[in-house]
């Protein structure tokens, strides 16, 4: 098996074991029956069942993970097994808006709504790759060290052949991390409506 499938097919496992520690809230049990519960769940997720594993599954319907999504299961598996967030709410959010931004960028022009398709840069377009430097650049000034490291090691991964496309987008960004960025902006603006309605309400004679 290629390198690059065995990656995908880690990166599918990871999502599905951060799915599964966050769908049972791991962290509410004691610390020696997180770990005994996660390793039991990769087992679950890698072991094959028939003739393809849990995680194999997963990448036929994603396919291959972007460095995003990844970065973002591994967080949440370290969440549910140490009990504490590794990603403070200003990093999550930034990474939110970031991702959405390149996601209204990418997909409806990707899609062939114009005749301009974004998606061709990620072939090694200079002008891509100046851009994601100056995104580095004004991450690091604002010490928004977690768009700085998605960033970073999508492109390592990308020099390094980790993906079996060619293409920098792929490994920057997918469709199921930019629904979760955009999901989770709406639901932060929900929340923020609530409060303000909450607190005029409150304030009212």
């Amino acid at each position: 098996m290629p390198a690059n499938a065995i990656f995908g097919l880690l990166g599918c496992g990871l999502l599905s074991l951060a799915a599964a520690a966050t769908l049972i809230r791991l962290r509410r049990l004691p610390v020696r029956v997180r770990y005994a519960v996660m390793l039991a769940a990769a087992l679950a997720v890698f072991v094959p069942i028939g003739d393809l594993s849990v995680a194999a599954y997963v990448r036929g319907i994603t396919g291959d993970l972007s460095m995003a999504t990844l970065i973002l299961a591994c967080a949440a598996c370290l969440a549910q097994l140490t009990g504490r967030t590794p990603i403070g709410r200003l990093e999550r959010r930034a990474l939110c808006w970031l991702l959405t931004v390149a996601a209204v960028f990418l997909y409806p022009f990707a899609l062939g709504w114009t005749r301009y398709d974004p998606y061709a840069l990620g072939y090694g377009s200079i002008e891509f790759v100046t851009a994601l430097l100056l995104v580095i650049l004004a991450a690091w000034w604002a010490r928004l060290n977690l768009i700085v490291l998605v960033v970073v090691v999508a492109g390592l991964a990308f020099l390094g052949g980790a993906y079996e496309s060619r293409n920098l987008w792929d490994t920057l960004i997918d469709p199921l991390v930019a629904l979760y960025a955009m999901v989770r902006l709406l639901a932060a603006a929900l929340g923020e409506a609530r409060a303000r309605a909450g607190a005029a309400v409150s304030r009212s004679p």
